[in-house]
Protein backbone atom coordinates (compact mmCIF):
# COMPACT_ATOMS: atom_id res chain seq x y z
CA UNK A 1 0.00 0.00 0.00
CA UNK A 2 1.00 3.43 0.34
CA UNK A 3 2.20 3.49 3.41
CA UNK A 4 4.78 1.10 2.12
CA UNK A 5 5.70 2.58 -0.77
CA UNK A 6 6.78 5.91 1.17
CA UNK A 7 9.09 3.87 3.65
CA UNK A 8 10.82 2.29 0.09
CA UNK A 9 10.95 5.69 -1.08
CA UNK A 10 12.26 7.23 2.11
CA UNK A 11 14.68 4.40 2.82
CA UNK A 12 16.44 4.75 -0.95
CA UNK A 13 16.62 8.25 -0.21
CA UNK A 14 18.51 7.59 2.83
CA UNK A 15 21.02 5.08 1.09
CA UNK A 16 21.10 8.13 -1.66
CA UNK A 17 21.94 10.55 1.09
CA UNK A 18 24.71 8.05 2.55
CA UNK A 19 26.52 7.56 -0.80
CA UNK A 20 26.58 11.54 -1.89
CA UNK A 21 23.79 11.65 -3.99
CA UNK A 22 21.72 14.41 -3.07
CA UNK A 23 19.85 15.68 -6.01
CA UNK A 24 18.56 11.53 -6.31
CA UNK A 25 17.52 11.49 -2.71
CA UNK A 26 15.49 14.74 -2.86
CA UNK A 27 13.82 13.43 -6.18
CA UNK A 28 13.08 10.02 -3.91
CA UNK A 29 12.05 12.31 -0.76
CA UNK A 30 9.42 14.69 -3.47
CA UNK A 31 7.86 10.64 -4.74
CA UNK A 32 7.59 9.80 -1.13
CA UNK A 33 5.87 13.53 -0.22
CA UNK A 34 3.76 12.66 -3.49
CA UNK A 35 2.60 9.52 -2.36
CA UNK A 36 2.02 10.49 1.06
CA UNK A 37 -0.14 13.52 0.33
CA UNK A 38 -3.58 11.76 -0.49
CA UNK A 39 -2.97 9.41 2.61
CA UNK A 40 -1.78 12.30 4.87
CA UNK A 41 0.91 9.81 5.96
CA UNK A 42 2.99 11.72 8.38
CA UNK A 43 4.38 8.89 10.30
CA UNK A 44 7.33 7.57 7.98
CA UNK A 45 8.60 10.87 7.78
CA UNK A 46 8.67 11.12 11.59
CA UNK A 47 10.48 8.28 11.85
CA UNK A 48 12.95 8.86 9.09
CA UNK A 49 15.11 10.34 11.66
CA UNK A 50 17.67 13.79 11.61
CA UNK A 51 19.06 12.98 7.78
CA UNK A 52 14.83 13.61 6.29
CA UNK A 53 15.08 16.98 7.95
CA UNK A 54 18.45 18.07 7.55
CA UNK A 55 17.54 17.54 3.95
CA UNK A 56 14.49 19.44 3.64
CA UNK A 57 15.54 22.06 5.75
CA UNK A 58 18.99 22.45 3.33
CA UNK A 59 16.77 22.84 0.12
CA UNK A 60 16.30 25.43 -1.71
CA UNK A 61 12.74 25.69 -0.33
CA UNK A 62 12.80 24.61 2.92
CA UNK A 63 8.67 24.40 2.57
CA UNK A 64 8.43 22.10 0.06
CA UNK A 65 7.45 19.59 2.14
CA UNK A 66 3.93 21.36 2.59
CA UNK A 67 1.85 22.73 5.62
CA UNK A 68 0.36 19.14 5.67
CA UNK A 69 3.60 17.65 6.76
CA UNK A 70 4.45 20.58 8.77
CA UNK A 71 5.47 21.77 11.94
CA UNK A 72 5.70 17.61 12.58
CA UNK A 73 8.85 16.88 10.48
CA UNK A 74 10.62 19.58 8.72
CA UNK A 75 10.79 21.70 11.97
CA UNK A 76 12.20 18.83 14.25
CA UNK A 77 10.83 17.49 17.47
CA UNK A 78 10.85 21.23 19.12
CA UNK A 79 7.71 22.16 16.99
CA UNK A 80 5.85 19.38 17.64
CA UNK A 81 5.92 20.16 21.52
CA UNK A 82 5.74 23.85 21.32
CA UNK A 83 2.34 24.50 23.35
CA UNK A 84 0.49 23.09 25.80
CA UNK A 85 -2.30 20.60 23.83
CA UNK A 86 -5.75 21.88 23.89
CA UNK A 87 -8.04 19.73 25.49
CA UNK A 88 -10.70 17.89 23.62
CA UNK A 89 -13.68 20.38 22.46
CA UNK A 90 -16.19 17.55 23.51
CA UNK A 91 -15.02 15.16 26.56
CA UNK A 92 -15.17 12.07 26.29
CA UNK A 93 -18.19 9.63 28.33
CA UNK A 94 -17.26 7.64 31.73
CA UNK A 95 -17.84 4.16 29.03
CA UNK A 96 -15.32 6.10 26.70
CA UNK A 97 -12.73 6.58 29.10
CA UNK A 98 -13.05 2.92 30.51
CA UNK A 99 -12.06 1.37 26.99
CA UNK A 100 -9.50 4.32 26.63
CA UNK A 101 -8.18 2.66 29.58
CA UNK A 102 -7.94 -0.74 28.48
CA UNK A 103 -6.80 0.26 25.17
CA UNK A 104 -3.90 1.83 26.53
CA UNK A 105 -3.13 -1.69 28.15
CA UNK A 106 -2.58 -2.73 24.73
CA UNK A 107 -5.93 -4.86 25.03
CA UNK A 108 -7.68 -5.92 21.62
CA UNK A 109 -11.17 -5.00 20.96
CA UNK A 110 -12.40 -8.46 22.08
CA UNK A 111 -10.90 -8.64 25.12
CA UNK A 112 -12.27 -5.13 25.82
CA UNK A 113 -15.43 -6.18 24.84
CA UNK A 114 -15.15 -9.09 27.18
CA UNK A 115 -13.72 -7.06 30.16
CA UNK A 116 -16.90 -4.33 29.97
CA UNK A 117 -19.39 -6.98 29.07
CA UNK A 118 -19.95 -5.20 25.90
CA UNK A 119 -20.20 -6.53 22.28
CA UNK A 120 -17.24 -5.52 19.91
CA UNK A 121 -19.28 -3.68 18.05
CA UNK A 122 -19.84 -1.42 20.90
CA UNK A 123 -16.30 -1.33 21.72
CA UNK A 124 -15.62 -0.14 17.95
CA UNK A 125 -18.04 2.84 18.18
CA UNK A 126 -16.59 3.79 21.32
CA UNK A 127 -13.26 3.89 20.23
CA UNK A 128 -14.13 5.83 16.92
CA UNK A 129 -15.88 8.31 19.24
CA UNK A 130 -12.53 8.68 21.24
CA UNK A 131 -10.53 9.26 18.32
CA UNK A 132 -13.19 12.03 16.78
CA UNK A 133 -13.08 13.23 20.04
CA UNK A 134 -9.11 13.45 20.35
CA UNK A 135 -8.84 14.49 17.19
CA UNK A 136 -6.56 10.99 16.05
CA UNK A 137 -6.89 8.34 13.57
CA UNK A 138 -5.43 5.45 15.44
CA UNK A 139 -5.74 3.86 18.77
CA UNK A 140 -1.76 4.16 19.82
CA UNK A 141 -2.07 7.98 18.95
CA UNK A 142 -5.51 8.83 21.04
CA UNK A 143 -3.31 6.84 23.68
CA UNK A 144 -0.81 9.24 23.18
CA UNK A 145 -2.82 12.32 23.06
CA UNK A 146 -4.89 11.10 26.39
CA UNK A 147 -1.82 10.75 28.16
CA UNK A 148 -0.49 14.16 27.14
CA UNK A 149 -3.57 15.57 28.14
CA UNK A 150 -3.82 13.93 31.09
CA UNK A 151 -6.74 12.10 30.95
CA UNK A 152 -5.30 8.68 31.57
Amino acid sequence: GPAQAVRASLVRAQAAVARGAEGAARRLVDHALALARPEALRRPFLEAGPWLRALLSAGPDPGAAGDWLTPSVSDGPAARDAGPPQPPAEPLSAREREVLQRAAQFLSTEEIADELCVSVNTVKTHLKSIYRKLSAGRRGEAVRRARQLRLL
